[in-house]
């Protein structure tokens, strides 16, 4: 990933993204936003900070994108995927993936741990960006993604493009009690007696869907060992960091 200050944000995107014209992008950091003289100032979610600024920074997140609108949702690890089209603004469903074939619109995924994955087919015009925790994983949610976009916006999964938020590494990714936790499948996963690389699974059920193991690219920061990012794994009470994607406007693709 690279970093990028803009508007006196700190933002990361990633280098395979930033090289598609049709496609804006970023991932926050806790650094910037509406009060920097304060920690965690750069918090996205409203149940974890003061509204105001959070509002104040979810502005600022989308001027400096130069979107026309930023759409979340209630998150609630499951396998639900909204569709943001003209004129949806803020928080528009309950639901873990967002998908939208409108210019302007910012798909943000808030996160404290917990992937975002970015899915952008060019050739279709449609983008998703699914918020993919460790139930994510066992429910199957990046396939659900890639399986939406082939079969209601025909998207060709061998052409889509991801990419994979810093969440929790391997090296954190701690299950004391997987066996209660995670089916016994998900055990090809596991890199030592209790933590299983969450990654290398959104990894491996996206090729399993047709997609290409070159078209997929990982931060390959893990958000509890960098203290960047909101972790609920290291701070519990904490922020939430996002990941933005938008198809940009006709116009901007000269």
């Amino acid at each position: 990933m690279f970093e990028v200050q803009i508007n006196g944000l700190d933002l990361m995107g990633f280098s395979s993204l930033a090289a598609e014209p049709g496609l804006a992008h970023a991932v926050t950091t806790r650094n910037g936003g509406a009060n920097p003289d304060r920690p965690d100032h750069m918090n996205l979610a409203f149940g974890h900070g003061e509204p105001d600024m959070v509002r104040r920074n979810l502005d600022e997140l989308q001027l400096a994108l130069g979107l026309d609108s930023l759409v979340f949702a209630k998150q609630v690890h499951g396998v639900e995927i909204a569709e943001a089209g003209p004129g949806a603004t803020g928080r528009i469903a309950e639901a873990d993936g967002l998908v939208t074939t409108t210019p302007g619109v910012g798909l943000l995924i808030k996160q404290a741990d917990c992937q975002a994955v970015i899915l952008y087919e060019p050739e279709a015009g449609v983008l998703a960006n699914l918020h993919v925790g460790w139930r994510g994983n066992v429910q199957n949610m990046p396939a659900v993604g890639v399986d939406m976009l082939r079969h209601k916006y025909n998207a060709d999964p061998a052409k889509i493009r991801a990419a994979i938020s810093p969440s929790l590494g391997a090296c954190c990714g701690e299950f004391v009690n997987w066996r209660d936790e995670l089916p016994g499948w998900f055990s090809q996963f596991r890199v030592n007696d209790t933590h299983f690389d969450l990654v290398e699974a959104t990894k491996a059920q996206l090729t399993k869907c047709g997609m290409r193991p070159e078209n997929i690219e990982a931060s390959g920061l893990c958000t509890k060992c960098d203290h960047r990012f909101f972790s609920y794994r290291r701070d519990g009470v904490t922020g939430r960091f996002g990941t933005i994607a938008a198809l940009r406007p006709n116009k901007d693709h000269s």
